[in-house]
């Protein structure tokens, strides 16, 4: 009894092990994962700043920003759609937000225009693209130059702060046990959709639909209804991060945001989710998501001249899309 006990247990850590060192080698998640570490244990060698608890914590907030729009965005390319226009988003919420909280005082109505106007761009986003058949990706651009002239014609510059609603300003810069709320919100986004991607009726639909949206529509999908909730929860969620950011940037600026969506939509494509849809990891977006806030990190803490981080963006997304084609090339293989 005893010895069998022992072999079985020897049998079941073997098998978690072999199964470990098959997650870290042979997918991209586990591939991610070992890059982020290895990155983290060079970064801590060569900077005493690196590794500490204000360093950490400035790099998972400014991370959460970006993850959060990223969890709509690995939605929205799994259903087989993208949407360029959140950059501009940070922007257009940013400055109207504050206007709205310097105009009433009141919190509650200044979030709720912020999510309501997440919710009226990817509406308008998906009747564009669903209804009148224009690619998501043109569609989205067009959307992005509209809303950012819109921030623009908004104010000449920026909106300060001008209502001094404290929970306003810790929404951004305030911590909990500890821990940044920016991240603590993240977290809990992340839970949320990471159990509804992977455990819901609506998670399969959105793999199905971008997998192959013909044999979507004959098993009784409906397959429009699935992408326009994708464009809204992506519009929701840049609008979180965007409120996020003005929290933190304690005012309204109508040039924020730039190369953000680059930015989302090049963790979602490294964190390996199909540019052609169908397939996606939340666990892998924010992998992608950590690799890029460290490797910017590290170029500011190493002293590397910071114009290198937009070449950074650049060249993480082109490898993701090399990825990505490879692999569609290896499953059309298989």
């Amino acid at each position: 009894m005893v010895g069998n006990r022992s072999d079985s247990a020897s049998t079941g850590i073997g098998s978690w092990v072999t199964r470990a060192v098959h997650w870290l080698l042979h997918t991209q998640e586990g591939v991610l994962f070992l890059i982020v570490a290895a990155i983290w244990i060079f970064l801590t060698v060569q900077s005493d700043v690196f590794f500490t608890g204000r360093n950490i914590g400035v790099l998972l907030s400014q991370v959460s920003m970006t993850a959060i729009t990223a969890v709509g965005m690995t939605i929205l390319l799994i259903s087989g759609e993208i949407d360029a226009s959140v950059g501009s988003m940070q922007a257009f919420v940013g400055v109207i937000v504050m206007s709205v909280l310097n105009n009433t005082e009141n919190l509650a109505l200044g979030i709720t225009v912020g999510l309501a106007l997440g919710v009226i761009v990817g509406l308008i986003n998906a009747v564009i693209s669903l209804r009148l058949g224009i690619n998501s990706l043109i569609a989205t651009l067009a959307m992005l130059s509209i809303v950012r002239g819109a921030a623009f014609g908004f104010t000449d510059a920026s909106i300060q702060n001008t209502h001094k609603i404290q929970t306003f300003t810790e929404i951004g810069n305030g911590f909990f046990l500890g821990v940044p709320w920016p991240v603590i919100f993240f977290f809990a986004i992340f839970l949320i959709f990471y159990f509804v991607l992977t455990r819901t009726t609506f998670g399969r639909f959105v793999h199905a639909v971008g997998a192959n949206p013909e044999a979507a529509t004959l098993a009784g999908i409906p397959v429009r209804m699935v992408k326009l909730a994708g464009f809204v929860l992506t519009g929701v969620l840049a609008s979180v991060s965007a409120i996020i950011l003005l929290s933190r940037l304690n005012s309204g600026q109508n040039g924020i945001g730039a190369g953000f969506e680059l930015e989302a939509i090049g963790a979602v494509l490294l964190g390996g989710t199909s540019l052609s849809g169908g397939e996606g990891s939340m666990v892998g977006t924010f992998l992608a998501v950590v690799l890029l806030a460290t490797l910017k990190n590290g170029i500011v803490l190493l002293d590397i001249n910071s114009s290198w981080q937009v070449t950074v963006t650049g060249l993480i997304i082109i490898v993701a899309v090399l990825l990505d084609a490879r692999r569609r090339r290896r499953m059309g293989q298989d």
